[in-house]
């Protein structure tokens, strides 16, 4: 019977809390294969859906000028290639990557530098370069939605080493309670307004 009960509780769970969504562009600025690229995607999604966030991938460029906000990117992420690692050890996330905002923390564009990325994986090769790229897509996103600021532990910590790496490549690197809550709360703003701003559009 508990058992029962408990398979019940697990498929239950997803229908009676959907969480929130987002509408997230990739741009490959560089020669970065489409193969690593969609796995870093799926590395991504799969970090943010454990904090019952949903993405939703478009191709650089797709609905951008689109009148309904539904159907344009809330966020766009660039792979460029650029990027060097200097030192040894633990390696920033500024080399990585880099979030855009304003003074109010708003901002919608991340960088990713693929170069630093897999100068990383080489120093410390516990992880592929498409598994760091997609926690350096979601650590950046991560700024978007949280603000700027790194934490002590966890994906938004300000660098990783071999301790991170052997975590993301064990799936064990993620958000925080805190961290969740933040993004969430920020994600049901957004599209509670862009629902609104749909809504009153003529038709």
């Amino acid at each position: 019977m508990r058992r029962t009960l408990t398979i019940w509780m697990m498929f239950s769970a997803p229908a009676a809390f959907a969480g929130e969504s987002m509408n997230v562009a990739v741009c490959n600025l560089t020669q970065v294969s489409g193969t690593v690229i969609e796995h870093a995607k799926a590395e991504a999604a799969y970090v943010f859906r454990a904090i019952d966030v949903e993405t939703h991938w478009m191709d650089c460029g797709a609905e951008v000028g689109a009148q309904d906000a539904r159907l344009r990117p809330d966020y766009i992420v660039r792979v460029q290639l650029g990027g060097k690692i200097a030192k040894a050890g633990p390696v920033s996330l500024e080399a990585m990557g880099r979030a855009f905002m304003d003074s109010q923390e708003y901002g919608f564009m991340v960088d990713t530098y693929f170069g630093a990325i897999n100068d990383l994986t080489l120093r410390f090769p516990l992880a592929g370069s498409d598994q760091v790229l997609g926690y350096v897509i979601t650590h950046e996103l991560g700024h978007l939605l949280i603000g700027a600021g790194h934490r002590p532990n966890g994906i938004m910590r300000a660098s990783w080493g071999k301790e991170e790496l052997e975590a993301l490549n064990r799936r064990h690197l993620k958000f925080n309670d805190r961290e969740r809550a933040a993004i969430l709360h920020k994600l049901q703003m957004r599209n509670i307004a862009s629902a609104s701003a749909a809504s009153t559009q003529p038709k």
